[in-house]
């Protein structure tokens, strides 16, 4: 797990905007982040945290959130091979 924690905070950094003494820098969450908290939730329910009526409305929650990151994934891996078509041509 700490592996996958410095991974992660390793992508946020690069993700982050670059900001100025000026300017404050806006609260922002990143795939890496969604990431996080959907290994939050599988833990916390390995771990018997959630009661079992609890359960459900969590799967539900976790599902969505494992499908939005899948989506997110998806749209950038077809932006980077159309960007690298785009390239070649």
């Amino acid at each position: 797990m700490a592996g996958s924690n410095k991974n992660s905070e390793e992508q946020e950094t690069t993700e982050a905007p670059a900001a100025t003494a000026d300017q404050p820098v806006a609260p922002s969450l990143g795939v890496a982040d969604l990431q996080n908290a959907a290994q939050v939730i599988d833990l916390a329910m390995q771990r018997g945290a959630f009661r079992a009526a609890e359960a459900a409305q969590v799967g539900v929650v976790y599902n969505r959130l494992t499908a939005f990151i899948t989506s997110v994934q998806d749209q950038q891996k077809d932006q980077t091979e159309d960007a690298a078509a785009e390239e070649t041509a």
